[in-house]
Formats: C-alpha cells, sequence, structure tokens
C-alpha cells in the first residue's frame, strides 16, 4: 500500500471515530496551518497525516480537542466530502466535483480548527445559528405581557444571531455518528441570553447518494419561547476564483434562481425590518428568472445597510408554494457546480459578503484548498462568497401584523428540514 493510500485509509477510519488525533492542526492558538501539517493531497483534497503531532515531524502543530475536533463524513457513492466540528455543530469543508471531475470545498472557513472559537471578526464560519437567527430590533420583545431583554452584540443597538454566545458559540455534543451521517445535540439552559425555557435541540446531517445532503433540526421548549434556527453557509461553488485580484468580486457571477419568492422584507440602514414586504417586481430582487448577481448589483446601493452595496437581505416565499421542489438554485458557470435547495423554510436570507474584509473586520486566511498559504498574505476578499439561510420571516416576534408564529414550547415542536442537491451544468445552466 503506497503511503497516499494509507492516508487514505487512515483518514477513512477517523469517520467512525471523535478521537481528537483526527485532523486539523492548532497553530500556537494563531491563524493559518503549517505546511508540515499537510503532507499529501489526494484528488484536490487534502487529507491531514495523523502523525502530525508534537515530537515528530510537525512539532509546531498540535491536534485539536473537543470542541473543534473534525468528524468527517462521505456520502454511500462518494459524491460528497464533509467535514464537521461540535463547535457550533459547524460544517468546515464540503468537498464535491466541478464540471471536469476535479474535487472542490466550496464552503469559506478555516484550515486551523481552533480559529472558529478565536475568529475576533466572528464571521460565523458554518455554524447552526440560534435560539433566534438574524437581528431582533433593540435586543427586545414581548411575549404573554412581559418583555424580554437579551444581548446587543450587533451595533450595540440590536441582537444578532441569538446574542453573544448563541448555538453558533455552543460546544454540542454527538448523539450518533457513522461514515455518512452524524447527529449533534445541545442544550441551551432556561435565560441563556435572555430567553425563556430550556430548549433542547439536535441537528442531523445525512449525506446520501448522487450527491445530496439533507439536514434536520429538532427543537423541544420547557416554556413558550422564540425559535429560529439556520444553517449559517459561506458558500463559493467556483473556488478558483478566490485568485482573482481583489476587485473582482467573483460570488456576482453566480447564477440565482428564487422561483417562488414574491416579496421581500424591508430594512432601514442597520438591516432591522421596518414593516413593510413590497413586492420583487422590478427590483434588485427579483430572481424569478435566474440571473447573476451582478446583472443586478448596481441596483443595490443601500440595499445591505447603510453606504453598503450588495445584499444582506431577507426574501419571503407565496404561502403554500410546492415544498418538494427548490425554492433556491445557484451555479457557477465557470465550475459547472450547480446547488439546488428544498426547504419547509419559507424566507431565504442571502448575504453576498461586502464586509468579510474591511475596517471593522479583522482579515480571514484563505484555505489552502482555496489558494492560501497558511497566512495573512492570501485572504477571502469582500464579495468572495454568499450566506444562504433558509428560516422564516426575519424579527417577525417584533411584528405582529405579520401574522407569522415563532413561538415554541409547552407541546409545540419547532422542526427544520433542508435538503442539498448538487449537480453539474454547462456555462448556460443546462443539467449535463
Amino acid at each position: 500500500m503506497s503511503p497516499t493510500e494509507e492516508l487514505l485509509r487512515r483518514a477513512s477510519d477517523d469517520n467512525n471515530s471523535t478521537d481528537s488525533s483526527s485532523g486539523g492542526v492548532v497553530n500556537n492558538g494563531t491563524v493559518g496551518t503549517p505546511s508540515c501539517a499537510l503532507d499529501a493531497t489526494v484528488d484536490g483534497q487534502r487529507v491531514y497525516s495523523p502523525d502530525s503531532v508534537p515530537g515528530k515531524e510537525c512539532a509546531e502543530a498540535l491536534p485539536p480537542v473537543f470542541p473543534f475536533n473534525e468528524v468527517r463524513i462521505r456520502s454511500p457513492d462518494d459524491s460528497l466530502r464533509l467535514t464537521f466540528m461540535p463547535y457550533g455543530a459547524s460544517v468546515k469543508e464540503v468537498y464535491v466535483k466541478d464540471r471536469e471531475g476535479a474535487w472542490q470545498d466550496v464552503i469559506l472557513g478555516f484550515d486551523n480548527a481552533t480559529n472558529y472559537g478565536t475568529d475576533t471578526a466572528h464571521n460565523y464560519f458554518g455554524p447552526v445559528v440560534g435560539r433566534y437567527a438574524n437581528r431582533i430590533k433593540n435586543g427586545t420583545f414581548e411575549l404573554d405581557g412581559k418583555t424580554y431583554k437579551t444581548p446587543l452584540n450587533e451595533n450595540n443597538v440590536d441582537t444578532l444571531h441569538g446574542g453573544k454566545e448563541g448555538y453558533d458559540r455552543a460546544s454540542w455534543q454527538i448523539k450518533s455518528l457513522n461514515d455518512s451521517s452524524v447527529e449533534f445535540m445541545h442544550t441551551d439552559p432556561d435565560g441563556n441570553q435572555g430567553f425563556p425555557g430550556e430548549v433542547n435541540t439536535t441537528v442531523t446531517y445525512t449525506l446520501e447518494r448522487n450527491a445530496s445532503w439533507s439536514i434536520r433540526m429538532h427543537a423541544t421548549a420547557s416554556k413558550k419561547t422564540p425559535l429560529m434556527l439556520s444553517s449559517h453557509v459561506y458558500w463559493n461553488l467556483n473556488p478558483q476564483s478566490f485568485n482573482a485580484s481583489s476587485d473582482a468580486r467573483p460570488i456576482l457571477d453566480h447564477v440565482v434562481h428564487m422561483p417562488y419568492v414574491t416579496k421581500y422584507i424591508k430594512t432601514d440602514g442597520i438591516l432591522i425590518p421596518t414593516g413593510e414586504t413590497p413586492k420583487v417586481d422590478g427590483t434588485a430582487y427579483d430572481f424569478r428568472q435566474a440571473a447573476t448577481l451582478r446583472s443586478k448589483f448596481d441596483q443595490t446601493e443601500g440595499v445591505c445597510g447603510t453606504g453598503c452595496q450588495g445584499w444582506d437581505s431577507c426574501w419571503v416565499e407565496d404561502a403554500g408554494h410546492p415544498q418538494q421542489s427548490p425554492s433556491m438554485e445557484v451555479y457557477s458557470p465557470d465550475s459547472g457546480i450547480k446547488l439546488s435547495i428544498t426547504t419547509n423554510q419559507e424566507a431565504w436570507q442571502i448575504y453576498t459578503t461586502a464586509g468579510l474584509n474591511g475596517p471593522t473586520k479583522a482579515s480571514i486566511p484563505r484555505k489552502r484548498a482555496h489558494g492560501g498559504d497558511g497566512s495573512l498574505d492570501k485572504i477571502y476578499e469582500n464579495y468572495s462568497a454568499m450566506v444562504i439561510e433558509a428560516e422564516d420571516w426575519i424579527d417577525a416576534i417584533n411584528n405582529p401584523e405579520w401574522g407569522r408564529n415563532q413561538i415554541y414550547g409547552e407541546g409545540r415542536d419547532y422542526q427544520w428540514e433542508a435538503k442539498y442537491q448538487f449537480s453539474t451544468v454547462d456555462q448556460n445552466g443546462k443539467d449535463m
């Protein structure tokens, strides 16, 4: 057996173990990855050497421990290869084949697993966000005549993704694990971040044949409480575009199709809903026909906040649309990778990363799979990815006129489901 084949065998064996010796490194608590910890690449996918520990060939690297230990699973036909961590129940890598049959990691993140916990920019790379995703105006809401206050962790005026210690910062437990599926669980105590009731949540990630990835979230609450969860992943379906110039804005070349969206939620300069839900007709929000983001980009001045261009916006769908048909499709004409999402949720939040790198954010080193070199010389630039969150209407707990019921507990469980189907298309978006 060759050294490369042995590494693949060990990596495959690691799928059935959560031992801290499998994968990833800690580089003295800093960004980047020591090159000596990456001594093999197979079909474009990096494979960590399990021997990369102190006292051996990579003395400066330490294997990550819980909750930063990596859990790798593959689909039964090896059409998808994903890596997760208990920290935030986060997805760290999504490998899928492009039009030419080459493996591509299509999500942003860190090579150094511990950076997910030390990242001062707190970009929410790949976790479950909650207990209430997106923003809560003024960090307050009323429930049964009582006013609750949640942390003002964005702009010191609103709550973002559940507060300072949301589900993305939690150390989830592994409930079950096999070669193609992992289930995480988390208990959120009564009163945490100001929310009433203890909430017990499970999230199950399952890889299926033909490049299909399903996510199921289930939560129960001991008291009535607002709940809205989502998966917060930064997508770029053409990772080769990371090597373009810093002003290339590569995500804008992705083609987006939202066939069932008819309205959007209007927001103010700090992205808090105003209560208005205008129609998308003739606006920068109209993707009922497939179009590149770039084709509507010039119409988006101020859409993602005061002085911002691009989207950080919530689209809402017609009630009763067919949930078995994809309600969000995105593809890259360059790589040929297409993502089609079906879900039981009725809104989409899309963020085109206008603020990924800037004066108020720390620069993020690119993964080596994205052309990074383990340093801050090669970083993720603005407009290099898009976050796609399937969820309910944002801040509906402060907009009762919308008629959304986001209160759970006392016999009402929370259910979130989505299926991410990958395929390949030609440059015009036709199936191959």
